[in-house]
């Protein structure tokens, strides 16, 4: 008879390698630690991740998820609707209780380490900054700036969790209002330019 899975099944296994990350360190992380955290069976864990390299994709892929979703919801409060999303990951990026809600310091470090070793986990982060390049240029923020900003907001985020970065209040204002400002849609991006009409002659159009 196969075992039983249950629904929450695979968010505690997740939480169980996190909390085993951010405890021990990613090297450390294996299958058996998971599964005896997790308190499950070798077969309910191998049911929902094949490796542990499907594990750390899930770990990065939920952190992403609870990132977008802050980002999403600030982003429904912004009247420009162009560049909203991108605004709003400033914005997060740059309020410290909620980045440290979304993406906890030791569990960004632990990402940092397993992308290092982990080929295929840095190949997902490129396909995830690649989306977001995509979905900024689209919405009318000059692709030169969209990329340099995601690149500030990884820089900024990871700086913080190694503790490169000990700015001023004043120097993170600067900082958050200048990429704010750089991530305005381009003026008269979007619209449709007016046809001319066409000359009329001879009462004829």
């Amino acid at each position: 008879m196969p075992a039983r899975t249950y629904s929450s099944a695979r968010e505690r296994i997740l939480d169980a390698a996190e909390r085993l990350v951010v405890s021990r360190g990613v090297n450390q992380l294996t299958i058996e630690a998971v599964i005896t955290e997790a308190g499950i069976s070798k077969g309910g864990f191998f049911h929902h991740f094949a490796t542990k390299d499907a594990l750390l994709m899930a770990i990065l892929d939920r952190l992403t998820a609870r990132v977008t979703e802050d980002a999403n919801k600030r982003a429904a409060q912004d009247p420009e609707p162009r560049g909203a999303r991108l605004r709003a990951q400033i914005a997060l990026a740059f309020d410290a209780d909620k980045r440290e809600a979304a993406a906890p310091r030791a569990l960004l470090l632990a990402i940092i380490e397993a992308v290092s070793a982990q080929p295929a986990l840095a190949r997902h982060i490129s396909a995830l900054n690649a989306e977001a390049f995509a979905r900024d240029a689209a919405e009318d923020i000059p692709e030169g700036r969209a990329i340099a900003i995601q690149f500030a907001i990884d820089g900024f985020w990871f700086s913080q969790a190694l503790g490169t970065a000990a700015l001023t209040e004043g120097q993170l204002r600067a900082l958050r209002d200048a990429l704010l400002a750089l991530a305005q849609p381009e003026a008269g991006a979007g619209r449709q330019p007016r046809r001319p009409r066409a000359s009329k002659k001879g009462g004829q159009s």
